[in-house]
């Protein structure tokens, strides 16, 4: 019994099965990721928190109890959850379309609740299977779009000019050439040196990883941007401000039920953005360690870290790729290097909010310029749209979605695109009359191979599950062969592509059965997979195709009906 609850409770609380097996030399190499990985936590938490249109101190909140919470719930070994750019950006976006009254701080812990929610329902619903209501080519297309959104949205601080709210990146650029002398040249000149210092310093090493410099580049450049300001002087340039450790979530003002209505929606897309991304980074990661991660656990992790943000009075968080990579390639071997980080940023929240008040925020924008522009990937299009114009179209939709209508309106498009592809694809099936090769048991298209055929046998085979969708056009085609083919009086279908029949296929199915039947034809089933055989046995289906038979193979069932076509033509007199 105690067996079977300690089961139990290492599925629902991961960190009981590894912790106890943590030895001291995978706790020291843990304790030296997250001393490593702080480097780049406290800047990128800073930078985030600005994203969202929050104080930059939220991002350091949202770096602390999430990845604990994370670390406890979580099946990936290597995941960093905290604050993300793109997650940063929706969050910017629904607390704009709330309008004026509604607390910035309060409306994010509102985004942070109800996402969490969603994602914890979600895992115990065991519904893991939405990821893939996105596909890689739409999340691609929508990564792009919301990189570049981020990048025009910050050069609101290398400009130093305050700029609208809820302006799409062409709208930023012509409004910023409009006022091309209103510009603030410090922060210009800080900005752009910056980034050029970021480009030059954070390459990789030849295989691939991070180098030691790209870790270090964030922390050097503000350290040199900060110092940069009070020597020369620069006084025009923007700083970060007062920073308390004080949790900004005891000071805010909680919004009405009706804004926690208007910002559900969003929570909704921040669930999915969320769990997709993580999960593509967690299973990633896992695969390089020839592990595995439970996408329905993933959900109550990420649930829980979310509401764990909400507590602390910060935004939603996500899986960070950045934050995992440095995490995976700094050695760490398990989620206590997420436990330690957490206490190292609180211990940077305790001690250096004096020094992290002078950072100029032209500087923290660099840094999100430079981290976000490896997420643009245009290239991907065109490589995309030669492999399937379909794939193609919907990444690029959803790259102009996001230009156009918004964050949340192309995550939206993308996922709108993914479904209705999939009904396209599902609803236009490959169906392939086949014959047999040559010398051979194989049976392949007779539009593609040189094959042997048999007039009065027409054997069909359908390469995609047979439901509701795609029934319509799968028995026109078997009526337009029928047509051409005045001879056949056996009708095969081959069902090895077939998974699934729903009912709407299954009557279908009957009713053609019938209809054949007074046209001269018998339809047979070979290769019928063994859970759609258990589904038909439920069902009248094999007494209504009778005599029709189910063949173990095609070869078997071409085998049976040329020999019973042979007794035939002997028993018709001469």
């Amino acid at each position: 019994m105690s067996a079977t609850v300690s089961s139990r409770a290492a599925r629902f609380l991961p960190i009981v099965h590894w912790l106890p097996q943590s030895k001291r030399k995978d706790i020291l190499a843990d304790l030296t990721a997250a001393a490593i990985s702080t480097i780049l936590v406290v800047p990128q938490g800073l930078a985030y928190a600005m994203v969202a249109g929050l104080p930059p101190v939220v991002g350091l909140y949202a770096s602390m109890l999430p990845g604990v919470l994370y670390a406890a719930f979580g099946t990936s070994r290597d995941l960093s959850v905290g604050p993300t750019s793109i997650v940063a950006i929706m969050v910017a976006a629904a607390l704009a379309g709330t309008g004026a009254g509604v607390d910035p701080v309060a409306g994010a812990v509102v985004l942070a609740t109800m996402s969490g929610a969603i994602l914890v329902l979600m895992g115990v619903l065991r519904l893991g299977i939405l990821a893939n209501l996105l596909s890689q080519p739409v999340l691609t297309g929508f990564s792009s779009g919301a990189a570049v959104v981020i990048m025009t949205d910050q050069l609101r601080h290398l400009a130093g000019i305050q700029l609208p709210t809820g302006l799409h990146p062409h709208e930023i650029v012509a409004y910023l050439g409009a006022r091309a002398l209103a510009l603030n040249w410090q922060t210009l000149v800080i900005g752009v040196l910056g980034i050029a210092f970021l480009v030059l310093l954070m390459g990789t090493t030849r295989r691939g990883y991070p180098a030691l410099r790209a870790r270090l580049a964030p922390v050097m450049l503000l350290v040199l941007a900060t110092v940069a300001v009070q020597l020369v002087g620069l006084e025009r340039v923007p700083l970060v401000g007062q920073i308390s450790s004080r949790p900004p979530a005891l000071d805010m003002v909680m919004p009405s039920a009706q804004a926690w209505v208007a910002l559900l929606p969003s929570a909704a897309l921040i669930s999915l953005i969320v769990f997709v991304d993580s999960v593509s980074i967690a299973k990633n990661l896992a695969s390089r360690r020839r592990q595995s991660v439970d996408a329905d656990q993933e959900l109550i992790a990420l649930g829980a870290a979310n509401l764990g943000s909400a507590l602390s009075g910060a935004l939603p968080v996500d899986g960070s790729f950045s934050r995992s990579m440095v995490n995976y390639t700094a050695g760490a071997r398990s989620q206590l290097a997420s436990i330690f980080l957490a206490l190292f940023t609180l211990a940077a929240l305790l001690l250096f909010t004096p020094v992290l008040g002078g950072l100029p925020r032209a500087a923290l924008a660099a840094i999100i310029i430079v981290a976000v522009a490896g997420l643009i990937d245009l290239r991907s299009i065109p490589y995309t749209w030669r492999y399937s114009k379909a794939d193609g179209a919907s990444s690029a939709a959803a790259f102009l979605g996001v230009l156009v209508y918004g964050v949340q309106g192309g995550l939206v498009l993308g996922v709108l695109l993914s479904v209705l592809l999939y009904l396209w694809r599902t609803g236009h099936p490959n169906v392939a009359v086949v014959g047999r090769l040559p010398h051979s048991t194989e049976f392949r298209s007779v539009d593609r191979h040189q094959v042997e055929t048999w007039p009065e046998i027409l054997l069909v085979r359908v390469d995609e599950n047979l439901v509701f969708a795609n029934v319509g056009p799968v028995t026109d085609m078997i009526a337009r062969e029928l047509q051409k083919r005045t001879g056949v009086r056996h009708l095969v279908l081959v069902m090895s592509g077939v998974g699934f029949v729903d009912f709407s296929a299954l009557k279908a199915l009957e009713m053609s059965t019938e209809t054949l039947r007074e046209a001269g034809v018998t339809i047979h089933l070979a290769e019928v997979k063994g859970p759609v055989m258990d589904r038909l046995r439920r069902t009248h289906v094999f007494e209504q195709i009778a005599p029709g038979q189910i063949f173990p193979t095609a070869q078997a069932a071409t085998t049976a009906l040329t020999r019973a076509a042979e007794r035939e033509r002997e028993l018709i007199p001469i």
